[in-house]
């Protein structure tokens, strides 16, 4: 009887070991909202950037200071109602990338990446820009990745940063819930986040590049719906104007259309 009890103690001890061996295998942790822990990973990420910019191809437009200035007050906007998650120490950087397809994508240390194609014909409403920033800021604050290996080659193409911000689908649910709430904290409206979604949602083929597999975007959009519900948020079919956008976001738009 002592020798049968002695060995389903060993067993049981057994499972828990290999349990809790294969829970720090895991690079990413989802406990809370999925930080990525490695500052190795994290560093070499956020040099990326200097990389992306200094590649032939990338061709960026010059913001001007007004420009610079709106971005940075969006940025303090939401981050020092937020101050709980996010750090208003860091100091932003912003650049609008010359491209024909739509994206965006973050990097730690608060670096921003626009494509022109994305803002000129998707985000015309300061409601919607503000929405998809803010989910990057969640990213980069957080660092929000997935750990993938990055080669040493001294410059990154537009397709290689898209690849690597990318996050899987049950992450980017996360993300999307959270920027929910800090756009709300800041006093914007919430709900334009939804729109983002459906506007990759309704235009996959533009957003192709961006998102990699457009499956998921119908499943993220419904999801979401779904969260918005359970706040109590009723009517989230909504339109937003571009005609109540600010004097700086309008400034915004035609220093990137007037590039030429």
């Amino acid at each position: 009887m002592k020798r049968s009890f002695n060995l389903i103690l060993c067993l049981a001890l057994g499972l828990l070991l290999s349990a809790c061996s294969s829970t720090k295998k895991a690079t990413i942790d989802y406990t809370g909202m999925g930080e990525l822990k490695n500052t190795d990973y994290i560093d070499h990420l956020a040099s990326a950037g200097g990389d992306y910019l200094s590649y032939d191809e990338v061709k960026t437009i010059k913001l001007l200071p007004v420009s610079q200035e709106y971005l940075e007050d969006v940025y303090e906007r939401l981050v020092s109602n937020n101050q709980m998650i996010l750090n208003l120490s860091e100091k932003p950087k912003f650049y609008i990338i010359q491209h024909k397809s739509p994206f965006l994508f973050s990097l730690p240390r608060s670096q921003f990446f626009f494509s022109s194609a994305l803002i000129e014909r998707y985000l015309k409403s300061e409601e919607l820009f503000v929405a998809a920033f803010a989910a990057e800021i969640v990213r980069s604050q957080r660092y929000i990745y997935e750990k993938q290996f990055l080669l040493p080659l001294g410059f990154y193409s537009t397709e290689k940063m898209i690849q690597l911000t990318r996050l899987k689908n049950e992450t980017k649910i996360q993300v999307n819930e959270w920027a929910y709430f800090i756009l709300k904290r800041a006093g914007y409206d919430a709900s334009a986040y939804l729109n983002w979604i459906q506007i990759q949602n309704r235009n996959t083929l533009d957003f192709a590049l961006f998102l990699g597999d457009p499956i998921g975007i119908s499943k993220e959009e419904h999801l979401f719906k779904n969260f918005m519900s359970k706040q109590g948020v009723l009517g989230v079919e909504k339109r937003f104007n571009e005609a109540n956008s600010s004097k700086a976001f309008y400034k915004l738009l035609n220093n990137i259309v007037s590039r030429k």
